[in-house]
């Protein structure tokens, strides 16, 4: 009884440590040239940070003051819009809907925060948000199985489980006529399941410049002092019961 106890703890510990392992997830942007937009007065880009945020950034050309109309300016994320200021009241007050760039400045207008929360969770489950390093394994949905090391995906712009995109209003007096309206975005074209040492628990990337496409990551699964925590705590638990049963006396009826 207490050998088949102790082997059938020993088969579970093994299942769990190996469904358990934690892997870094890569999701490479398209980056196919739409992210950027260039002209004589505005440069309007989706960028991302090595920390997996994209952002929004305006830079002003002009030796003119611009101003980025945020209540006519939009941001999408998987063909949900918002606009860039939240109404308060049916009117706005100049100084809350304007946002100056001053003559040859860049300002970030948006920015997307946690990218690995924007997928869409209905392609895949990426785990528990608040610990990214200590999570039950996330999974592609297609499949419903666990990330394995050497899952891949690649998509296109309309089966992509992330698009950004920014619609974006300027003039340069606050009450003049706008410019030309400026739109950019991008999507997830691959995603990639590796190791996990080239990104950190904070989703942020150990070195942005081993891949080839702006890149934002995320780690899935628990860490080895997680499973080995778990995995002693219950061997512990079931030594006791084993050891419980072998010294209790036998009771005759």
């Amino acid at each position: 009884m207490i050998k088949r106890t102790l082997t059938s703890l020993l088969v579970f510990l093994g299942v769990l440590s190996a469904s358990a392992s934690q892997v870094g997830v890569y999701c490479m942007m398209g980056s196919e040239g739409s992210q950027i937009y260039c002209d004589h007065n505005i440069r309007l880009q989706i960028a991302l940070t090595i920390d997996g945020t994209a952002v929004l950034e305006a830079e002003n050309f002009t030796d003119q003051v611009m101003y980025i109309d945020l209540a006519r300016s939009f941001v999408w994320v998987n063909g949900a819009s918002k606009s860039l200021v939240e109404p308060r009241a049916q009117s706005f007050e100049t100084e809350e809907r304007l946002l100056p760039i001053a003559s040859h400045g860049v300002n970030t207008i948006f920015a997307w925060e946690q990218l690995p929360l924007l997928l869409n969770p209905q392609m895949i489950y990426v785990g528990e948000p608040k610990s990214w390093g200590n999570t039950s394994k996330g999974r592609f949905l297609d499949t419903n199985k666990k990330f394995q090391k050497g899952d891949k995906r690649r998509y296109t712009r309309r089966t992509t489980p992330l698009a950004l995109a920014a619609d974006i209003e300027y003039r340069f007096t606050e009450d003049g006529e706008a410019e030309p309206r400026v739109k950019v975005s991008d999507y997830v074209e691959s995603i990639k399941v590796e190791s996990n040492m080239w990104v950190d628990k904070h989703g942020k990337l150990v070195n942005p410049r081993l891949f080839p496409h702006p890149c934002f990551a995320f780690r899935s699964g628990k860490t080895g002092g997680a499973v080995l925590g778990e995995a002693l705590a219950l061997t512990a638990a079931a030594g006791l019961i084993v050891l419980g049963a072998a010294i209790a006396p036998d009771v005759q009826p």
